[in-house]
């Protein structure tokens, strides 16, 4: 059975609730995939690089799922920074022979932050494509009209029907990115 190790911060973890309610749980639900949550609470992409790195991968883990960026922008990493810690995490994972994807951050309900998340999206898209599977959230978001219908008061984290949401979008794209390796 394929074991996809899901490293990341708050967005992977599924706060404000809890990792049984997180885009990750739905992705299981539907899929049947076994999907671990190693999401925490405001780490950035070095310390996301750093638990990935020093925690073993469990036998059974064919694909590994890197999720952050979003913490670095509000800590005033230099994107430079961020992009090299995500390329040493999928460098771990090619010797591992795990595959590797890179969910893209998407865009929020704090719009003064969405120039700073498209800068991070594009880097990463240059750094990432061909390299990796990039999963993008962007298509499913956009369906509102009003973006903030999305998130919770902060505007960054999504509503539980919003990580819903997540997992049955993100369900058939992992299904055939496992399929592919």
């Amino acid at each position: 059975m394929n074991t996809i190790a899901c490293f990341g911060d708050s967005l992977i973890e599924g706060f404000p609730f809890s990792p049984e309610n997180s885009w990750i749980a739905q992705v299981k639900k539907n899929t049947g995939i076994r999907m671990l949550n190693h999401g925490i609470c405001g780490e950035c992409c070095d310390d996301i690089k750093d638990r990935l790195i020093w925690r073993p991968l469990p036998k059974e883990v064919t694909h590994v799922l890197f999720e952050g960026g979003m913490n670095d922008i509000i800590q005033g990493c230099p994107l430079t920074f961020s992009i090299e810690q995500i390329k040493l995490a999928k460098q771990f994972c090619d010797e591992q022979n795990a595959a590797f994807c890179l969910v893209l951050p998407w865009l929020c309900g704090a719009e003064e932050l969405n120039h700073l998340i498209e800068r991070l999206r594009e880097a990463m898209k240059k750094e990432f494509e061909n390299k990796c599977y990039l999963l993008d959230f962007e298509p499913m978001l956009l369906t509102k009209k009003h973006r903030m219908e999305w998130f919770i008061w902060d505007g960054v984290h999504p509503k539980s029907e919003t990580y819903e949401a997540l997992g049955n979008f993100a369900s058939p794209l992992l299904e055939t990115w496992i399929k592919e390796k």
